[in-house]
């Protein structure tokens, strides 16, 4: 069930590093995954952003956004499109998809990636802005996450061994419990992590540049753990638990981060072109999932650390202060807009969320000592 390119990729390369999926042989597919992610982009986004600016499908900022984003009005979007193509063209060349976790990732990105189409083609054709409302969004959201939790919890279905299917893992159990036996309540934890972390992302993208290279340094700590616990010598040492065919989850992983840089080369401000619901969708229902299939959903609450700040400030201005205070926490909520309220210059808020999330990255590899 692998792709041809997979089969061509074995043929050349056993005599060099062996049959197998050897340690080798996986670094090279996900170095190859980036690269095909990576170029998909970057060839086709120059193209792809006037094709999306003679189509109409442009940015427009609502009324009462004027002040914070009257720059992006008439920027190509969607630009989410191609970040989701880079994806699975890559996926399709470098994954082994007789893999389970394959297809579950595939699958994923297309959905969430649907959805934000959906949103943002409504939006450009509605002058007040409008779009999917937020329940019909979040009920599509929670649809493919209550379908994930099903697969994962069936017999035949799951990519999980039954004795770690309904349980969590703590990224420092030197220091804390090892992990969490859920049972029942399993599912609904899937249901919220993909959902949570798909409207973060999306929350976050607000400015050019801000949610694209986060996501790829998010996607290369997942990776990079997905590889740790493939390799049985790195397992053995660092404790993790071996789950059958998660090296195909790190070349996911690498193949999500191309993407997210090939993009950013475009979306950098100012802005040729801004990815839109569609890419924002995608990039966080693909995390989530990622974050589920890796065992590792705590592990985003430190690496995805600026996403889920941009999530609290929303939903504390929101659902907290304004609902029931009547009273607001943030200048304006997502964070990002309260920083320029206060008068920092857009380019200068980026630039201090990526250190963060740099920060955070290395912070969460650095978990790895507290096993």
């Amino acid at each position: 069930m692998a792709p041809w390119i997979l089969h061509r990729w074995s043929d050349w390369s056993t005599p060099f590093l062996g049959s197998g999926p050897s340690q080798q042989a996986v670094l090279l597919r996900g170095v190859g995954a980036f690269v095909i992610a990576f170029f998909v982009v970057f060839l086709a986004g120059r193209r792809g952003a006037a094709w999306l600016y003679r189509r109409k499908i442009r940015d427009r900022v609502r009324d009462f956004d004027a002040f914070y984003g009257k720059n992006k009005t008439g920027t190509p979007t969607m630009g989410g499109l191609f970040i989701v193509a880079a994806i699975v063209a890559a996926s399709l060349a470098m994954n082994d998809l007789g893999q389970r976790s394959v297809p579950l990732l595939i699958l994923a990105t297309l959905w969430f990636g649907a959805v934000g189409a959906i949103d943002d083609l409504l939006k450009v054709r509605d002058r007040a802005g409008g779009g999917l409302s937020r329940s019909l969004k979040m009920l599509l959201q929670v649809a493919f996450a209550c379908f994930l939790a099903l697969i994962l919890s069936l017999d035949g279905t799951s990519p999980f061994p039954q004795a770690w299917r309904q349980v969590v893992f703590l990224p420092a159990p030197a220091i804390m419990p090892a992990q969490w036996d859920l049972g029942w309540l399993h599912p609904l934890f899937v249901v919220f992590v993909i959902v949570s972390i798909a409207n973060a992302i999306n929350f976050a993208d607000g400015l050019d540049g801000l949610a694209v290279l986060p996501s790829a340094f998010v996607a290369a700590v997942f990776g990079f753990f997905a590889y740790m616990a493939w390799n049985s010598a790195m397992a053995k040492t660092f404790g993790f638990v071996p789950l059958p065919g998660i090296q195909e989850v790190a070349i996911y992983c690498a193949a999500v981060a191309g993407a997210c840089i090939g993009f950013l080369w475009f979306n950098g401000y100012p802005a040729q072109m801004i990815m839109g619901d569609t890419g924002s969708q995608a990039l966080g229902g693909t995390l989530g999932v990622v974050a589920v299939l890796t065992k590792q959903e705590m592990l985003f609450l430190l690496a995805g650390a600026v996403f889920v700040y941009e999530a609290f400030s929303v939903f504390w201005q929101d659902s907290v202060g304004i609902r029931h205070l009547g009273r607001r926490f943030f200048f304006r909520a997502p964070a990002h807009h309260s920083f320029q309220h206060q008068g920092v210059a857009e380019t200068k808020v980026v630039l201090r969320f990526w250190i963060v999330s740099l920060l955070t990255a290395i912070l969460s590899i650095a978990t790895l000592k507290l096993r």
